[in-house]
């Protein structure tokens, strides 16, 4: 059957760059006998929202011209990568599917690179190193080798990066460890070290200010320098009669008046008599008596609250001191997922191995495949996910920050709502499960007991990026904690607004 149109689009050829749109104009011509409607349509393009077409529908009468003015839009971001395509023009009848003609056209995707990138901490305090995060997002439509680099104005300091090189394609992130090594001041005050980090692909450059703060082997200056010299010196010329003289300043066993009419008075000088075989030792070996508050340099016991002036744990630390949350029970041990069992920061969009990097601190990470669907049922890995503020418009998670999500082991970037499992070698009697999350995602802690029960507590964020807690205390006489698995609750849709957020875990261990 003949074509019962012909149609024509100028111009020919379009080059577009990123958030550009171009205006082509299609003219048709009825070649038919009788009157046709007709209406364009562009395909080729990652969405329909990219086009328009003014107006929707032309009417023609036998041998009439009409035209069709249509605009075509190349999307900011997440679109086209750089390249040529050939778009198709399809011009046909809404009436008759056998009216329809399609006229290619050649479309030039510019290349318009934009690398971005993020450094935590932007000031690291240490000794003779230091540790920074870098973190890389490839904003642009093309893919981009990078190569990090470090420098300081005073030439005093080393850096080793690893990965050094990395190769984002257009929309993916990727993260490299940065350590910085200086030589350490021996006394005096703390020296505060500046230089740049460095990232360069091709003729795109990235640069971000950076600070090393080290802390002197001596504090005190000079003269604590000098008093310290001064008592090794005298300690080193002690005599015999220095020590005897010690030794006449130590503490004597206090004396016993023996009662002639009581009984077993030698064996009561025994008890009272510290240096006695039956109590074990002398003083210093001794516990403090019930109700007695620890000694300075001592751990509260389980369950007691640090005294004022303590020192909190620092991040993926298990101290004994309790850490008390935001919300929820206090707990001995503290896990922020940003870093490993040792408190050292993990690189963020990159994979996590759950089995072994927590492990020395007490908990073991999987991925809860059960619950996974079927195209995520191999998504047996974990990763330290970010979602910065205004990263991108088309993520409802923006602002989450750092957080640890289930994903796939070739994919950080995919199947990132599969529940976590946390198995704590050691049985629980508290834990602070911490995470984050959109206000209308719901969230679920299942906590799983040593006698084979379970129960489940849900919960939600007031906002993306503020920390929510779900805690659970074990009642006395209760079955201690096993495992926790923690993911959206199966009632809202899986999507990206629903992925595993979780934060942090606080918890304590039976005995």
């Amino acid at each position: 059957m003949a074509i019962a149109m012909k149609v024509t689009v100028s111009p020919e050829r379009i080059a577009l760059r990123p958030a550009e749109t171009a205006d082509i104009e299609v003219t048709v011509q009825n070649a038919s006998q009788v009157v046709e409607h007709f209406a364009a349509s562009i395909v080729g393009l990652p969405s329909n929202d990219l086009w328009t077409a003014e107006p929707d529908v032309v009417k023609l009468r036998p041998k009439e011209v009409g035209t069709l003015r249509m605009t075509i839009s190349v999307p900011e971001r997440g679109g086209l990568v750089a390249g040529p395509y050939t778009l198709g023009v399809v011009v046909k009848s809404p009436y008759s599917q056998e009216v329809s003609r399609c006229e290619e056209l050649p479309l030039d995707v510019q290349p318009a690179p934009a690398l971005t990138m993020n450094v935590q901490p932007e000031v690291a305090n240490g000794g003779k190193t230091g540790s920074f995060v870098v973190n890389l997002a490839n904003e642009g439509n093309m893919p981009m080798a990078v190569t990090l680099s470090g420098s300081d104005p005073e030439n005093r300091v080393g850096f080793k990066i690893a990965p050094k090189e990395l190769r984002l394609e257009p929309g993916t992130v990727a993260g490299a460890q940065v350590d910085v090594h200086s030589d350490q001041p021996w006394t005096g005050q703390e020296k505060r070290r500046t230089a740049t980090l460095k990232a360069h692909a091709g003729e795109t450059v990235v640069e971000k200010p950076v600070a090393f703060v080290q802390r002197p082997k001596i504090r005190g200056g000079w003269t604590k320098f000098a008093a310290i010299a001064a008592g090794l010196a005298v300690l080193g010329g002690m005599t015999y009669g220095g020590a005897k003289l010690l030794q006449d300043l130590k503490p004597q066993p206090p004396q016993v008046i023996a009662d002639p009419n009581k009984a077993g008075n030698e064996q009561q000088e025994k008890q009272q008599d510290p240096n006695g075989g039956n109590n074990g030792g002398n003083n210093g070996g001794q516990q403090p008596s019930q109700g007695q508050q620890p000694s300075q340099g001592q751990q509260p016991s389980q369950g007691q609250q640090p005294s004022q002036g303590q020192q909190q744990p620092s991040q993926a630390q298990n101290p004994s001191a309790p850490v008390k949350p935001a919300q929820g029970p206090a707990t001995q041990n503290f896990i922020d997922f940003q870093f490993d069992a040792d408190g050292r920061p993990l690189p963020v969009d990159s994979f996590v191995d759950g089995k072994t990097v927590w492990s020395k601190a007490g908990v073991i990470v999987n991925t809860d495949i059960q619950q996974a669907t079927f195209d995520c049922r191999d998504a047996a890995g974990q990763a330290l996910r970010i979602s910065s503020p205004g990263f991108t418009q088309t993520n409802p998670v923006s602002g989450a920050g750092i957080y640890l999500a289930s994903s796939l082991r070739t994919q950080v970037n995919r199947c990132n709502a599969v529940p976590l499992r946390l198995d704590f070698p050691k049985a629980l009697t508290v834990a602070n499960v911490v995470y984050t999350g959109l206000p209308d995602v719901k969230y679920t802690a299942t906590f799983f007991f040593a006698d084979g029960k379970s129960q489940s507590f849900e919960g939600s964020a007031r906002a993306i990026g503020e920390e929510a807690t779900i805690p659970f205390e074990v009642p006395k006489g209760g079955s201690p904690i096993k495992t926790i698995i923690f993911g959206h609750s199966r009632t809202v849709p899986e999507n990206t607004k629903s992925i595993t957020m979780l934060k942090k875990i606080g918890f304590t261990t039976v005995g």
